[in-house]
This record gives structure tokens, sequence and C-alpha cells, in this order.
């Protein structure tokens, strides 16, 4: 049967942001997209596949499970597992050949073992926190960390790295203050002869306004998507938005002026209102904070959601649409026309960031179409 509500994703935006990133930190610099989260609700194999066509380098995942996907779809580009493992999770890594973020000697040590019996060194990175404050290994512990990681066998330390935690803000200060820890501790290794092949830190808002912590890989995850992670960024960069979420009408109905609609009757009818019916809702990952604020595209033109979203409908006023019909196509994020509606604003208008937007229908609409 064919679903009426759906995800629409531009591969061929994926393919040019890809690029607009290579073009942005420059020929030399490696890139890690990250695929976690499904693709930020993408879809991470379809996306996984076109960014390698496009010639990325490393894949981001943020546990196994996500990593082990893509290998069972054959993508066999270097993958690396963002957050720490545990060690039911070993044998797996080692079996798929997945990359993995280590900040604990005893979890090393069983990553050796296991890598011995498959007769192969395991590739790892190392996280070093200078101000996440999640996991990581403290800065000034890095090199006496690294040094003993240097005495496991079986261990290929491929890459060290940070995490911003505020880059996407107004004030970049403490990211500045985080680049220039990171820098000190790298500094230390190399004065120790320690080679390191890949040092990253940047992210997607860190690419786009900090260019000295590019290092000599960065790891864009929302631009690639053609997303920007927030109004405090610089739009330096040419990008396209990849996703698309649509439904169609599936009931029209003329209320009269003092009717009320929907649970807890919110919205109240001032005149005759024509009000559509969408079956979408807070189960498909559309927030009910959209409830008498929202807009939609029907026919290129913008209308109101009135009264609350529900679990699996909402409710439009189309009265000022006079070719409206059942079986329309709404589209609630995207372009209709020469309309549109984008992540980052619908973000904006509910105070949430576009990474929640995103993952929550992606996770949520299983209903993918790709164009490319």
């Amino acid at each position: 049967m064919q679903k009426i509500t759906w995800i629409e994703v531009d591969l061929n935006a994926i393919a040019h942001n890809l690029k607009a990133v290579k073009r942005k930190v420059g020929s030399e610099t490696k890139i890690l997209a990250i695929v976690k989260a499904d693709a930020y609700g993408h879809g991470a194999v379809k996306i996984s596949q076109t960014l390698v066509d496009n010639g990325v380098d490393m894949l981001g995942v943020a546990f196994p499970e996500e990593g082990i996907d893509l290998r069972k779809s054959n993508i066999n580009i270097p993958i690396l597992v963002l957050n720490p493992v545990l060690s039911e999770q070993i044998e797996d890594v080692l079996k798929y050949s997945l990359g993995v973020t280590v900040c604990n000697l005893d979890i090393a040590k069983e990553l050796s073992k296991t890598a011995k019996r498959y007769c192969r060194n395991t590739r790892i990175h190392v996280e070093i926190d200078t101000g996440m404050g999640g996991s990581g290994v403290s800065p000034d512990k890095a090199l006496s960390f690294i040094k003993e990681l240097q005495l496991i066998e079986n261990l290929e330390i491929e890459g060290v790295f940070t995490h911003f935690n505020s880059s996407d803000e107004k004030d970049k200060s403490f990211s500045h203050e985080q680049n220039k820890i990171f820098k000190e501790a790298v500094k230390e290794l190399e004065d120790e002869k320690i080679k390191i092949p890949l040092i990253h830190a940047a992210n997607s808002a860190a690419i786009l306004d900090l260019s000295d912590s590019y290092f000599n890989m960065v790891r864009p995850g929302l631009i690639l998507y053609g997303i920007f992670p927030s109004v405090y960024v610089s739009k330096n960069i040419d990008i396209k938005p990849a996703m698309s979420l649509k439904t169609r009408i599936i009931n029209l109905k003329r209320l009269d002026s003092g009717s009320t609609i929907g649970y807890g009757r919110t919205f109240e009818i001032l005149k005759q209102t024509t009000v559509a019916t969408i079956p979408v809702g807070y189960k498909d990952g559309f927030s009910r904070y959209f409830s008498n604020l929202g807009e939609v595209l029907i026919n290129g033109k913008r209308s109101s959601i009135i009264g609350r979203v529900c679990m699996d409908r909402c409710f439009i006023d189309v009265s000022n649409l006079p070719d409206v019909e059942i079986g329309s196509e709404v589209t609630l994020y995207g372009n209709q026309n020469d309309e549109a509606i984008s992540i980052e604003s619908a973000a904006e208008l509910i105070g949430t960031i576009p990474y929640e937007i995103v993952c929550n229908i992606g996770t949520k609409v299983p209903n993918k179409m790709y164009k490319q």
C-alpha cells in the first residue's frame, strides 16, 4: 500500500554539499562525514553511498551497530565509532573492521587481545577532552596515555581529536580556548616525536567559523545535509537542503464561526473556515509545539496549523486556497514552487535546534524517497 506521508531526500544536494565543504577546507584536508543517527534522519546507507561515490575519506557513527549496518550494505571505507565502546561490543568492532574511540586503558587492552586473535591491528582514535566533559582523556594526561597505548600490541593509533561544545553559539571564546588547549596537547605529542596521522576537531560550526581548527581532518555533520547549525554561524558556504517532509490532505471540512477545533479546544473559528486534515502528528516527529503556530505549504502557499498537533494528524486553515482538494500534496519542511519552509526556521520557531527536527522525523517516518 502506498504511504501518504514521506521524506524526500535529494542525493544531488548531499553530493553538492560535500563538494562545498571540500572547497571550504581545502584539498589537503580530509573529510570525516558524520552519518550517525541514520545520517541525521536522512537514511545512513543511501547517504553514505553518495558520500563514498563523491570521495569522502571516512564516516563517523555513534555506535558500533550503526557501523555494522553500513558494512553489511557494502560500505568499505574507514568508519570511526565516536563514542567509547563496551567490552561486549569489541568482538563485533573487530569483525566488521570499525575504528574505535579509546579513552580507557582497560578497553584498549581488551581491544588488543581480540585484535591479536584476529591476527590484525585495530585502528583507534584518542579523544582529548578540552571542555565537553563527557568522555575523553584530560589534556594533561594525553601524552602519558598515548605513550601507554603505544606499548599495547595490535593497536594502531590513527588519530586524536577533540569535540567543541559551543562552536555554534554567538560567543566563540570558549571554542577558541578549546582549540588552544587541543593544539598544546598535539604539540606535546609532536615534541615527543609521536606521529599521529589524523588530527581532527572541527564540526560543522567550526568549519564555518574557526578555520584554525581544521588540522588535517574535519568532521562535517549538519552542513552536509544543507542545514546551518544555528543563527550564530557564518553562512559562508553554498549548501542546499536535502530533506523535505511531505504528506497529503485526507479530509476537507467547512466550519462555521464559533466552532472550535482539536484537543483542548485551543483554536476558535472566527469566520467560516475551510479546514484540511493531514495525517502527520507527534508520532511522526512533528512537534506538538507547532500547535497554533506552525505553517505548511499547499500549492506553493503558506497555510496555518490551527488547533493542537495531535498524535497522528494536524488541522490546517486552507480558506485562502480555492483549488485545494483531498489528496493535494502538503510540504511541512522543504520547497514547494517558489516558497520554502526551512528546517532552521522551523527549529527557531519552536525554540529547538535543527538537529532535533531532522532526527525526530527521520527516525519516525520510515518511508523515504530518494532523488538524484
